[in-house]
């Protein structure tokens, strides 16, 4: 679809058993033919969301998109690049997606942004990306948890291995097997601590995500 630009934004709300997408997605003016077409791309582009957002969670899905469009021709998302830099909406560290490639002002998120750090001791950086990982961890290889949060706090001074805090909230099938799992998730988050001093390998190579 060379018509979608590279800039898309989704914003979810869920009210009970109901999700409503609002999705910004600039269109590539070069491959839209007319207004038409241009109504016709809105209407794909929210059925894909809707599908999308419908089959991960198992709720009523639906999708707006590029709400804020006029009826003519000349009040629509339309873009040269796909991007919403021509608008002047210039993207700054800080504002965006977080490390789980989300911005989730209903759940826990750090206000640190992990782009633009050092990644060899600042933990603005280091603790988001860890935290996630153990949150994945956590779900991915401990059956039983269904949700994880991983919430770290340093403290000037110290090895960075060495948190002041690591409190790990994590939500099971079975609340009474808490207990018995207590072992393997603490294992796995001293795991991902040890690993912390070798991160700056992966920010070398480029493979670690931060947004």
């Amino acid at each position: 679809h060379p018509e979608i630009g590279e800039d898309v934004k989704v914003m979810g709300v869920r009210s009970g058993e109901r999700i409503a997408l609002t999705v910004a997605c600039a269109l590539v003016g070069r491959h839209v033919r007319d207004l038409a077409a241009y109504r016709a791309l809105k209407s794909g582009i929210g059925a894909i969301a809707q599908a999308a957002a419908g089959a991960a969670s198992g709720l009523e899905c639906v999708a707006a998109v590029n709400t804020a469009d006029g009826e003519d021709a000349a009040s629509v998302y339309l873009t040269v690049t796909g991007l919403s830099a021509e608008a002047g909406d210039d993207g700054q560290v800080g504002r965006g997606n977080r490390v789980n490639g989300l911005i989730t002002p209903y759940r826990p998120m750090s206000l640190e942004a992990a782009a633009g750090k050092n990644p060899v001791t600042h933990v603005g950086k280091l603790y988001n990306i860890v935290a996630h990982r153990m949150a994945q961890t956590l779900v991915a290889e401990i059956a039983g948890v269904t949700e994880a949060r991983c919430l770290l706090v340093s403290r000037i001074g110290q090895p960075i291995t060495q948190p002041q805090i690591a409190d790990i909230q994590v939500r099971l099938d079975e609340p009474a097997a808490l207990a018995a799992l207590v072992p393997r998730i603490t294992q796995a988050v001293r795991v991902q601590l040890e690993g912390l001093p070798l991160l700056w390998r992966e920010s070398l190579a480029g493979t670690l995500t931060l947004w």
